[in-house]
């Protein structure tokens, strides 16, 4: 006998969406709106308003922290492209672009983009290849998201921004430190009246620098890539939370090759990054210390932040206990990491949504980004070529950095 197939009575329900499900539980429960709540979290497939994207690049960064992301982001996939076309396929099916390439120079052809999110390793002289390939999406007509290490010199990032003006279109790139919920927290709170403003920072972050005669020999020392691919991540927070430097000198060891650089800024405050390389392995890699007027911020490992709030101290020789008062004691906060929830996943903790639905909020309102753009590229860089100078020197900044 022939099989047959079932049909469902006319009158049967249909199967409930996950965002009707959320809203038959809001209404049962008496919850408010989640969207009357602070910084929630619109799904991609909630968007009224998407990007239409292209992405360059398949590889293993990208897959674990950039296309999975756009479920958080009003983003339509539209078509990707890498030098390996099965990948380019395989990427394509996993995350529902429409259409996959070998060559991201005929996928800007052929496709309507508003943007293009891109992903790629090092040239066979161990350059990045972003300034090239931003430039190119740039012409094409549409606007660029980057990974950093965004180029190789100053000369690189001022063509990219000369390109800017010359479309109209913009670049942003993924300085994922300026978007950290922590440091976003911290820098909110650094502008409050009461904090006394952002005049110390202090951070330490492992990372090895080579000597002086192959620091920058991309093509020859693999350290000197290494240089250029992490340290972006330490010059973010210290633009991010302090803005342009005015002023730098370092001091370096030739043992463990890892430095101190000592930064007076434009807003008059003063900071230090401990390039601590030659710490242990294991430990959480970064630490950062914001100091106000008696007021200041500690960021452990990224994920917790301890506020300490101003206290007139206790009456030296007499006090009796250590407690401070409850209205000036010190906040903490970290996440707890045991319910299923957006705030403690990876994609949030460190900061890869956040800077792809700032990346796209510029696209839909066709707006220069006001942080992470390359402006703030031009600044960095500066900091970067700084360390050709001899150890000791004090090198002067260009500010602010810009030239569109």
């Amino acid at each position: 006998m022939r099989g047959r197939t079932e049909m469902a009575p006319k009158d049967a329900k249909k199967p409930e969406s996950a965002p009707m499900q959320e809203e038959r539980r809001r209404t049962n429960l008496g919850l408010p709106d989640w969207r009357e709540l602070p910084n929630t979290i619109e799904y991609r497939s909630e968007s009224a308003r998407r990007v239409r994207a292209g992405f360059v690049g398949c590889g293993g960064h990208s897959y674990r922290n950039i296309y999975s992301a756009f479920h958080f982001a009003p983003v339509d996939l539209i078509a990707v492209a890498d030098v390996q076309i099965d990948r380019a396929q395989a990427y394509a099916r996993e995350f529902g672009a429409e259409r996959a390439y070998d060559d991201y120079r005929e996928m800007l052809a052929k496709e309507r983009l508003d943007c293009v999110f891109v992903v790629t390793n090092y040239d066979e002289n161990g350059r990045p290849r972003f300034p090239g390939i931003a430039m190119d999406i740039m012409r094409a007509g549409a606007h660029a998201w980057i990974e950093k290490p965004p180029a190789a010199n100053l000369e690189e990032v001022e063509a990219m921004q000369a390109v800017e003006r010359q479309t109209g279109r913009f670049t942003q790139v993924g300085y994922k430190k300026m978007f950290v919920p922590t440091y976003m927290k911290a820098k909110e709170i650094s502008q409050r009246p009461e904090f006394g403003g952002a005049r110390q920072l202090s951070i330490r972050y492992p990372q090895r620098m080579p000597a002086p005669e192959t620091r920058y020999a991309l093509a020859q020392d693999p350290l000197a890539v290494g240089f250029l691919d992490h340290v972006w991540h330490p010059f973010a927070v210290i633009q991010y939370l302090m803005g342009d430097a005015a002023s730098m000198s370092y001091v370096w060891d030739a043992k463990s090759r890892g430095f101190f650089a000592h930064f007076a800024f434009k807003n008059g405050g003063i900071g230090s990054l401990h390039s601590s390389g030659g710490q242990a392995s294991g430990a959480p890699l970064e630490h950062v210390e914001l100091v106000g007027d008696g007021s200041h911020l500690i960021v452990d490992n990224i994920v917790k932040l301890t506020y300490y709030r101003k206290f007139q101290g206790h009456y030296y020789g007499r006090s009796g206990d250590f407690f401070t008062p409850d209205e000036s004691a010190p906040i903490v906060w970290e996440p707890e990491m045991s319910l299923g929830v957006l705030y403690n996943k990876n994609t949030f903790l460190l900061g890869y949504a956040n800077e792809i639905r700032a990346f796209c909020d510029s696209v839909l309102t066709n707006t220069k980004p006001d942080q992470a753009g390359l402006r703030d590229t031009h600044m960095m860089m500066q900091i970067y070529e700084a360390f050709r100078q001899p150890a000791g020197a004090t090198i002067d900044f260009k500010v602010p950095a810009t030239v569109g």
